[in-house]
This record gives C-alpha cells, sequence and structure tokens, in this order.
C-alpha cells in the first residue's frame, strides 16, 4: 500500500513550514511542494497543494494516497498546537473625503 499523502490547505497555512514533520510522522521519503494538480507523483510522497482534493487529477497520483486536509494533518502528527506565524496587516492612513492632507 501507497505512503502517499495529500496535504491540501490554503496559501500561508504553514504546509511548507511544517513539511519535514509531516513527512515524518506520515513515513513519507520526498516532499512536492506546490503541486499543481496534474504532474505525475511518485509513491512514497508528502504532497502539498492549495487546491482542493477535488480539483486534483486522481490519476497523477499512487493507489491508495490519502487525501488530508492541513489542520487533521497536523492534529494527526501530534503538531496542532505548534505556533503559527501570524499574518502582518498594514494599516493605511485613514483620508475623510473633501480634507486636503
Amino acid at each position: 500500500m501507497s505512503n502517499t499523502v495529500v496535504i491540501h490547505g490554503p496559501q500561508g497555512c504553514g504546509k511548507t513550514r511544517n513539511a519535514q514533520a509531516l513527512a515524518a510522522h506520515f513515513g513519507c521519503t520526498r516532499i512536492v511542494d506546490d503541486w499543481n494538480g496534474r504532474d505525475r507523483i511518485e509513491e512514497g510522497s508528502l504532497v502539498l497543494t492549495n487546491s482542493d482534493a477535488f480539483g486534483l487529477k486522481a490519476s497523477a497520483l499512487p493507489v491508495g494516497r490519502r487525501f488530508v486536509p492541513f489542520s487533521k494533518a497536523m492534529a494527526e502528527a501530534g503538531l496542532a498546537n505548534v505556533a503559527m506565524p501570524m499574518m502582518t496587516v498594514k494599516t493605511l492612513p485613514s483620508v475623510r473625503p473633501g480634507c486636503a492632507s
């Protein structure tokens, strides 16, 4: 049986940051980051993608692969409490209509 695992989640959620730990947990021997959903994947890969499982070409993956949402993969690997990077939001100066600066 294949130990290929496809982890999907939104961009910036921490897939790449946690890839080594997730690969070790799932027993994967290689990491494919930012998979486009079409390129053929070798058995034993940890595959990271921004696409959801329904937008992927299943024939490009080995038989027996698992599709796991990022949050579930983190919890299964015991990494759910790992601090994720904070997203920085820039605050723009407010401008009132009709006011010259």
